[in-house]
């Protein structure tokens, strides 16, 4: 002060203060970008596991649409003979479509990723919001189907179903219905084996049962609403096939 340096000295630590900012926005500026890879790759990793969640979703809903479409094909012959007979046609072949009608396929949902991301509260990860609600929206109709496909499955064929044929026809486990119950069962210790009745007096009762015209109604009633939840099934599956489709190619 004294040499009157004042002005030189405030320029001086005003150049400081200046370099010290400038420090600092520069490695906040590389913290950020070190964040923000990290999060990207997070993101990759994320979107890469849905993807593959999904293209496992795919072979499931194939195979659920398989087996329903094989309802399809058991329920048909039966209902078709039907009209034009207004009887049925009571031999081995009917009593293993019954047995195989009486059956059915739990659906499942493939979100393990999609889970952890919600129960993590990491979805925000995604940063593409019209893809990330896609997305939501995708598992959300997913999960309503599994519900919708499920609960047709105890609250009708478990529930109704099964309780009215048991009463009115003889089922027969064989062929294509105890082969599905094999695969149900694959990987198990457990042993099934499958006893043919096929026997005559079996076919007589049933024919007897059916000829009660009350009896007739339930049974064709039945049989016609098992195809009907099958096709029912079939449609919402082949939507959520071609959702599923697109949304792997958003990805």
């Amino acid at each position: 002060m004294e040499k009157n340096k004042t002005g030189k000295y405030l320029k001086y630590a005003i150049g400081e203060i200046i370099l010290v900012v400038i420090g600092i926005l520069i490695a906040l500026s590389i913290n950020n970008w070190n964040a923000n890879q990290i999060k990207q790759k997070k993101e990759g990793v994320y979107l890469s596991n849905i993807k593959r969640d999904l293209n496992e979703q795919l072979n499931i809903i194939d195979e659920q649409i398989t087996y329903e479409k094989s309802i399809n094909d058991v329920a048909t012959p039966i209902i078709q003979y039907y009209k034009t007979y207004n009887s049925f046609k009571i031999d081995s072949e009917f009593t293993e479509s019954i047995g195989y009608l009486a059956g059915r396929k739990t659906f499942v949902t493939n979100n393990p990723t999609y889970t952890e991301l919600i129960s993590s509260g990491n979805i925000d990860i995604i940063s593409d919001n019209i893809l990330k609600d896609n997305i939501i929206k995708y598992y959300q109709e997913l999960e309503r189907n599994e519900l919708i496909i499920n609960k047709n499955n105890n609250l009708f064929t478990d529930t109704v179903f099964i309780p009215e044929v048991l009463g009115l026809s003889e089922l027969q486990f064989k062929g294509k219905s105890s082969l599905d119950l094999l695969n149900v069962f694959k990987g198990s210790k457990a042993t099934l084996s499958f006893i043919d009745l096929n026997e005559k007096r079996l076919k007589e009762i049933t024919k007897n049962q059916l000829n009660n015209p009350e009896n007739e109604l339930r049974f064709i009633n039945n049989i016609n609403f098992r195809n009907f939840i099958a096709l029912v099934h079939i449609n919402r599956l082949n939507e959520q096939k071609d959702k599923t489709l697109k949304l792997i190619n958003d990805i």
